[in-house]
């Protein structure tokens, strides 16, 4: 630098002031701060799209010793978690055998059945009145579920004669699932 330059450098701090000797300082601190962010952002970013790149080839290679199967064996597949119609009377019994547990009457039952031909399932819809305690009503419902996993609760109805009355009247609709064979 010729002594000139120099001299012009100085003149122009000088005339600058604190001011502009501050504005420097915060140009050279935002440079350094936006390098030393930039840097490490711009590696990260490529090891990501790197990462990216290796998942989606993985996701599309061919998974050894695992066959796609075709629509129909998925149905199948599907259609095998299904009891057999068959078992009906017993999954009905360990409906009844719930309520027992929980202390529960059953006087009687509805029952209805519904074929449906596209679904490829028998529908044994039960319509069963209960009276007792909430807790026995919802530990029954919830054994039932358990206990027989083609089974839906469809319809939960509560009622009590009085506000008093501990004890509730409860309509349960539930729907036994069955493979239709």
């Amino acid at each position: 630098m010729t002594a000139i330059s120099k001299l012009r450098l100085a003149e122009h701090c000088r005339h600058a002031g604190p001011t502009g000797a501050l504005g420097v300082g915060l140009m050279t601190c935002a440079l350094v701060a936006g390098f030393s962010a930039l840097v490490p952002a711009k590696r990260q970013l490529q090891e990501t799209l790197l990462a990216l790149d290796e998942a989606r080839a993985h996701a599309q290679a061919p998974r050894p010793g695992r066959e796609v199967k075709s629509v129909e064996e998925q149905l199948a597949s599907f259609y095998q978690h299904f009891p057999d119609r068959n078992q009906a009377p017993e999954l009905l019994e360990k409906v009844y055998a719930a309520a027992g547990d929980f202390g529960l009457s059953v006087q009687r039952g509805d029952y209805s059945v519904a074929d449906d031909h596209r679904a490829g399932l028998v529908s044994y819809q039960v319509r069963v009145p209960l009276r007792g305690q909430y807790e026995q009503i919802r530990g029954f419902v919830d054994q039932v579920l358990r206990s027989v996993p083609t089974l839906a609760v469809d319809e939960l109805d509560f009622a009590r004669e009085r506000i008093s009355q501990s004890r509730l009247d409860a309509h349960v609709r539930l729907n036994l699932y069955m493979a239709r064979m």
